[in-house]
């Protein structure tokens, strides 16, 4: 299976690094063949998905609706089965493409709707499910859907939005190709969200919800960066 994952990005270069080597990880690890197309604005990300072997292609960041069609036209140019969507603070285990996805790969649209927040600068998590939404971090999507919006309706995601983009797209999709969305579920912690400084949805709007304990495959990182701190406040 052939996978294009499209990546927009925008600022939070540190936060962008770290998931980078996560996605490297997991395209090692992957059955699929796994390639990364990221939409940029800044010059800064050229040399860094260069690094990495990730194509760019160039997009304003505002909007960012977009700026995203403007990454599915360039991931279009290639040769995929499917396309999944990945946000610049994402990061996904390879078990939700290679076990939990597998049954679905016929489906021409799948998803989940459960994802684990993440304070990228203390390590705090909590988990967050939604009702009816398929989220943008691993949506998956066949390539046949995506042409037929893409060339029939010249977009995927409503190009004038900046917020609420995952939930028009699907409305769209619904609405345009009377395709629903499969919601696949999941246990444990398969979907982490990295949230910084930089965000449309901060932390902030998470920091009354219990806390989880963070998988602990990022332990030793925030290990690492609370003994840095602690040697800076020295």
């Amino acid at each position: 299976m052939k996978i294009r994952i499209v990546i927009p990005l925008w600022k939070r270069p540190e936060v962008t690094i770290f998931c980078f080597d996560e996605l490297v990880k997991l395209i090692q690890a992957s059955k699929h063949e796994i390639e990364v197309t990221c939409v940029i604005s800044e010059e800064y990300f050229e040399p860094i998905c260069f690094k990495y072997g990730f194509e760019t292609v160039w997009a304003e960041n505002d909007p960012l609706g977009a700026k995203i069609n403007a990454g599915i036209e360039k991931a279009l140019s290639h040769e995929f089965d499917y396309l999944m969507m990945m946000n610049s603070d994402d990061v996904i285990d390879v078990k939700l493409i290679d076990e939990v996805y597998q049954p679905f790969f016929d489906r021409p649209f799948f998803g989940i709707d459960r994802v684990t927040y993440v304070n990228f600068y203390t390590g705090e998590a909590v988990n967050m499910e939604y009702k009816f939404s398929c989220l943008g971090i691993g949506k998956m999507m066949r390539r046949d859907m995506v042409e037929r919006a893409m060339k029939v309706f010249k977009k995927l995601y409503t190009p004038h939005l900046n917020r609420c983009m995952d939930d028009t797209m699907m409305d769209n999709v619904i609405r345009t190709q009377g395709i629903m969305p499969v919601f696949v579920k999941y246990e444990g912690q398969l979907a982490w969200d990295f949230k910084s400084d930089t965000n449309i949805w901060p932390w902030e709007k998470f920091k009354d919800k219990p806390r989880v304990e963070l998988d602990k495959r990022f332990s030793e990182c925030f290990k690492v960066k609370s003994d840095a701190e602690s040697l800076i406040e020295k």
